[in-house]
């Protein structure tokens, strides 16, 4: 169903999309997403390393890169954060665990009210939702990437293998770089995706990176799941 609230509170279930865009490799080869793993939290003993992913074979043009129907949220469920005018924004984001190392888009809220996603000539770029909290400042900062594209494997295919106490950097237009432990990564189904947890109040600075995961849905062109990775101030 799609969002019919006001872009401040739409934005507070929109991040189901993460990597939908790119969803056109994996219906098109058969494939699934890449499993995420097992939700783990920071106080667990350290996983097994995870198996490397074969990569998508090129899928070819079809469509599917709209984004994901959004859920409907509950406007009293969670507030906008609130923002510092004066804060600069994000402008890089590294994960060294899996590889990644990009310019940051900013991504918005579609007139339909669903979140705005990386272009089609951007897979290898993570977006910012701009409506969400910059690094380093109280709040959940949402970061979100696809996961594959028609030629292959896009910026947050690897998402998944994250661990707790992994580290993600973000770097700001002021120069600082702020530091991120992941806590925990999850697959969920994008009709139970954790609203509150994503975008939810918090006293202190939070990070969110989101993709898609799961079965592809021939049907409607987007994929089942989102992975996220939870991740707190270093």
């Amino acid at each position: 169903m799609r969002p019919r609230h006001r872009a401040a509170t739409a934005l507070l279930a929109l991040a189901l999309v993460g990597g939908v865009a790119g969803a056109a490799a994996g219906a098109a080869s058969g494939r699934s997403a890449p499993a995420a793993a097992t939700p783990v939290s920071a106080a667990a003993a350290a996983p097994s390393p995870t198996a490397a992913q074969e990569p998508l074979e090129p899928a070819g043009d079809r469509e599917g890169f709209a984004p994901s129907v959004a859920l409907d949220a509950d406007p009293a469920a969670v507030q906008p954060p609130a923002q510092d005018s004066a804060a600069p924004v994000p402008v890089e984001v590294a994960v060294p665990r899996i590889g990644v190392d990009t310019p940051l888009v900013q991504l918005g809220i579609a007139p339909d009210g669903s979140l705005e996603v990386p272009g089609r000539g951007e897979f290898d770029r993570a977006g910012w939702l701009t409506t969400s909290a910059v690094p380093g400042e109280p709040g959940a900062s949402v970061i979100a990437g696809h996961v594959d594209s028609t030629s292959g494997p896009a910026v947050f295919y690897r998402l998944h293998e994250l661990v707790p106490g992994d580290e993600v950097r973000v770097q700001r237009a002021d120069g600082r770089t702020e530091v991120f432990t992941v806590d925990e990564v999850r697959r969920v189904s994008k009709d139970a995706f954790p609203t509150a947890e994503v975008y939810g109040p918090q006293p202190g600075p939070v990070l969110r990176l989101v993709t898609c995961g799961g079965e592809f849905d021939r049907a409607t062109g987007h994929y089942t799941d989102n992975v996220i990775a939870f991740a707190s101030a270093a």
